[in-house]
């Protein structure tokens, strides 16, 4: 994984993990790198994710604006149809890079009123170039 894609998985989850613990859960949201030391977060308005809650729209937009990000990300509240670790829900971190690296990565967890949000085991899984065009 490159310098852009660790700053941005490391700043966008703990930005996740925030949202878990104090409200239960999180809307989509995004982020992108230009170079290993600066990360933009990207907020989606709110009917922009109620037309097309999709992540090939939220990729597009991402990548429209600004044309020299050389990583995206995209991280997701979802639910897992098959449970891991006996949790039903996580988060799902997309990272791509514009050399066409990029992965899934997936957090199990359980919101718990008044308590910290319990975290399961993470996975990771070949995830598609998204935001880039295809080399």
């Amino acid at each position: 994984m490159t310098p852009e894609c660790h700053l941005l998985r490391d700043e966008l989850l703990a930005y996740a993990r925030a949202m878990l613990d104090r409200f239960g859960g999180f809307q989509p949201f995004g982020g992108y790198a230009v170079a290993p030391d600066r990360v933009t977060h990207v907020g989606f308005a709110p009917a922009m994710l109620a037309a097309a809650p999709c992540d090939r729209t939220l990729a597009r937009e991402l990548a429209e604006i600004d044309a020299s990000a050389v990583a995206h990300a995209l991280v997701f509240d979802i639910h897992l149809h098959v449970p891991h670790d006996g949790m039903a829900s996580a988060i799902r971190l997309h990272l791509s890079h514009v050399e066409g690296r990029c992965m899934d990565l997936f957090i199990p967890y359980r919101a718990r009123k008044a308590m910290p949000t319990l975290y399961g085991s993470s996975f990771v899984l070949k995830g598609t170039s998204i935001g880039f065009p295809r080399r």
